[in-house]
């Protein structure tokens, strides 16, 4: 596709023209129970029934003494001895107090004070988290809990090093921000507290930026989003290019060459079988640099390339389309395409001619259903009509259109050294340049076509037949034998014709048959 001879080249260019990061924090919950003190007892204070033991012990009742004669009149004594067993039962010398006391001590919590509410215990109930994706242009929210409903929060939202980004509820994060984490700090009120408390949140992970092309002030831009609305580059045949794709993205872009056409991209295994790359949309003499992303080199093959660039960050990538016009250098001088007129515009024949491109050094390419070769000489019988078109060309053999439709098309003019040939224009599209040359005697005749400072001449081999009736298309009046124009020029015109239309006839001058062998060098080039 990009390796043609020269020849060929300018024998075929007459015929073309993020990924998004989550974060989630685990919340830590503590919890805290007041402690309850318990009062001593006091062992000072009158023991209640409640407190005393001793009805319990009075079973142990001392077994009866012995009762004199005269026990009747002493029976009250024992009652008024009642209370000793009490005081025994109280602190007795060989059993120990404590244990009786505890478990009634334990039930009665009814005294205890209330405790004081723990502020600090319940402040790790309040938590904040980060919600959004840690990426260029994401907002991210403070969530809280655990604060005062009614209470009014202020926020910090601060980087890795402390450096304050903003005090509002939310923030969109910052191109600035690339590699940077990020944390809030939420200041509010907890319940039943009476001073603020501050909570931070766990970092997120570092910023990253989606991948976006650059326009040359180095700001993001949309040239080239879509196929439909490309990226235009231009340069000139012979010129030295170089044009940088550059791309903003963390983690740093890389860059890869790709198809423009979907179809190409959807079949790119399939390509890549039969040896068709990205880089085969590419001129001949421009290479791509994938590690720097830069397109450069010189070409000489004038046309409009279309092809992609692709950059990728992280997951993400995004792709430019691009349309490369390559536009052909000065005028060097004329190329001319000729071939026999008979049937040329009345059946698609075209398969099945011979056409000669003439280049602007004379020399000749040949163009035949059979074969694509280097020289040779355009060849008639007598009394025959080859109808020739020209136009100039760069140095490298690329046509020179005018891009202003409004301009004036220059038309060549052709000339014989035989004054009996009969030169007239087209009589179908004489307006665009094409001329008809009938031939009424077999010879080697010399025709030149001149535009401008410019003129290419070529010889035309006329074979003989043994009859010839010559039927002129305009009457032809006696000429000198020196070159002259009969009627063949139009020169400059102010036809509505653009610039392009002498050159589209050119090719249906030429033929299918130049496509075709256009075609098939550029493809056995690719081999």
């Amino acid at each position: 596709m990009h390796r043609s001879t020269s020849a060929v080249r300018r024998a075929c260019a007459v015929g073309t023209t993020v990924a998004l990061v989550g974060l989630t924090t685990g919340l830590g919950i503590m919890s805290a129970t007041a402690a309850s003190a318990v009062e001593p007892i006091d062992s000072t204070q009158p023991v209640t029934s409640a407190e005393t033991p001793a009805p319990a012990d009075t079973t142990e009742t001392p077994a009866p003494t012995e009762v004199p004669s005269d026990a009747s009149t002493d029976a009250p004594a024992p009652a008024e001895e009642t209370p000793a067993p009490t005081d025994e039962a109280t602190t007795p010398d060989d059993e120990p107090a404590a244990p009786e006391t505890t478990a009634p001590a334990a039930e009665t919590p009814a005294p205890t004070a209330t405790p004081t509410p723990d502020v600090t215990a319940k402040a790790a109930d309040a938590t904040v988290t980060i919600d959004g994706a840690a990426k260029v242009g994401s907002l991210l929210s403070a969530v809280v809990t655990g604060f005062d409903e009614d209470s009014s929060y202020k926020y910090v939202w601060a980087d890795q090093n402390g450096a304050v980004l903003s005090k509002t509820a939310t923030y969109r994060i910052d191109p600035t921000d690339v590699r940077k984490t990020i944390t809030v700090t939420v200041t509010g009120m907890l319940p039943d507290a009476t001073d603020t408390t501050a909570v931070t949140s766990e970092a997120t992970a570092p910023v990253t930026q989606d991948p976006a092309f650059l326009g040359t002030d180095g700001k993001p831009t949309k040239a080239g989003a879509d196929a439909d609305h490309p990226l235009a580059l231009s340069t000139a045949a012979g010129d030295t290019f170089s044009y940088t794709f550059r791309a903003q993205g963390s983690p740093e872009p890389t860059y890869k060459l790709d198809w423009f056409e979907s179809y190409d991209a959807e079949n790119a295994a399939e390509n890549e079988e039969e040896g068709y790359f990205p880089s085969d949309q590419l001129p001949d003499g421009l290479t791509f640099d994938a590690s720097t992303g830069e397109l450069s080199g010189v070409t000489t093959w004038v046309s409009e390339w279309d092809f992609a660039v692709t950059a990728t960050s992280g997951t993400a990538s995004v792709t430019q389309y691009v349309a490369l016009n390559v536009e052909a250098g000065a005028p060097a001088g004329i190329m001319v395409y000729t071939t026999d007129r008979a049937g040329l515009f009345d059946d698609d024949d075209s398969d099945d001619r011979t056409t000669w491109i003439i280049e602007p050094d004379g020399s000749v390419i040949t163009l035949s259903p059979e074969e694509f070769i280097e020289g040779g000489r355009p060849t008639i019988e007598q009394g025959g009509t080859l109808v020739v078109a020209g136009g100039l060309v760069d140095r490298y053999g690329n046509p020179i259109v005018d891009d202003d439709e409004d301009a004036p098309v220059l038309l060549p003019t052709v000339t014989s050294d035989i004054a009996s040939d009969v030169i007239a224009p087209d009589p179908d599209f004489g307006e665009y340049g094409l001329v008809n040359v009938t031939f009424p005697h077999a010879s080697t005749h010399n025709l030149t076509v001149a535009a401008g400072a410019f003129s290419t001449s070529f010889p035309v081999e006329v074979q003989p037949t043994a009859a010839t009736v010559v039927t002129p298309t305009t009457p032809v009046a006696a000429a000198p034998v020196t070159p002259t124009n009969r009627g063949g020029q139009l020169a400059y015109t102010g036809s509505d014709a653009t610039g392009a239309l002498p050159w589209a006839l050119g090719l249906l001058v030429a033929g299918a048959g130049l496509i075709g062998a256009r075609t098939l060098r550029r493809r056995r080039a690719q081999r």
